[in-house]
C-alpha cells in the first residue's frame, strides 16, 4: 500500500507540475499577445491620402524643385512643358505616400531644428481640390534607424523608416517617361 501512495504522489506531483507548465505558457503568450497590440496602438497614422485625388504634387529636394499638375488624365512638369511624364511613375510616387504611419510622436516641439525640420532635405507637397498636405524629411537618427517628418508645419514630429524618404525623394528624371531605346522622350 506504501507503494500504491508513493505513486498516486508522484502521479500527482507530475500533474500538478504539468498543469503549472500550461498555465505559465498560456500566461506567457497572453504577455505576448497584449504587447502585440499595445505596439499596434502606438503606431500612429500620419498622413493618409487617396492618390486618385491628388492633382499637384511639389517636391523640392536638394538638387531641385519639381511641380506636377495633372491635366485630364496626364501630368505634365510645370518646369519643363516638353516633357513626357510617365503617369504609372506618378502612381507609384503617390502610393508611397498615401498612407504614412509612425512608431514615435514627440508632440509640441519647440525647436523643429534639432530634427532637420527647419530647414528640411525633402518637401513633399500634395494638394487636390482645397486640400493640401506638406510633409518634411529631416534628419536621419541611427540610433533608432528612422528619419523624422513633420506634416503641415504643425509642432509635432514623427519618425519613419528610410524608405519613406527613399521613395519620396524623386527628381523630375524619375517621372520622366523613356522609350524603348532607353533615352527619355520629348514632344
Amino acid at each position: 500500500m506504501n507503494e500504491k501512495r508513493k505513486k498516486q504522489l508522484l502521479f500527482l506531483v507530475i500533474f500538478f507540475c504539468l498543469l503549472l507548465a500550461v498555465f505559465v505558457a498560456i500566461k506567457i503568450y497572453q504577455s505576448g499577445a497584449r504587447e502585440s497590440e499595445e505596439t499596434d496602438e502606438e503606431s500612429c497614422l500620419v498622413m493618409q491620402i487617396d492618390p486618385s485625388q491628388v492633382k499637384e504634387i511639389g517636391i523640392i529636394n536638394g538638387t531641385e524643385s519639381i511641380n506636377l499638375s495633372k491635366r485630364g488624365q496626364e501630368w505634365k512638369c510645370l518646369e519643363d512643358e516638353n516633357a513626357i511624364i510617365d503617369s504609372e511613375a506618378v502612381t507609384r510616387f503617390l502610393e508611397q505616400a498615401s498612407n504614412i504611419v509612425s512608431d514615435i510622436k514627440i508632440e509640441q516641439v519647440e525647436d523643429m531644428a534639432q530634427y532637420g525640420l527647419e530647414q528640411p532635405k525633402l518637401n513633399v507637397t500634395l494638394q487636390w481640390e482645397d486640400n493640401m498636405y506638406i510633409l518634411k524629411v529631416g534628419d536621419f537618427n541611427s540610433v533608432i534607424d528612422s528619419c523624422y517628418i513633420s506634416l503641415n508645419d504643425e509642432k509635432t514630429v514623427y519618425t519613419a523608416d528610410i524608405t519613406l524618404y527613399n521613395g519620396l525623394n524623386k527628381t523630375l528624371d524619375d517621372f520622366k517617361q523613356i522609350n524603348i531605346e532607353g533615352d527619355e522622350t520629348s514632344e
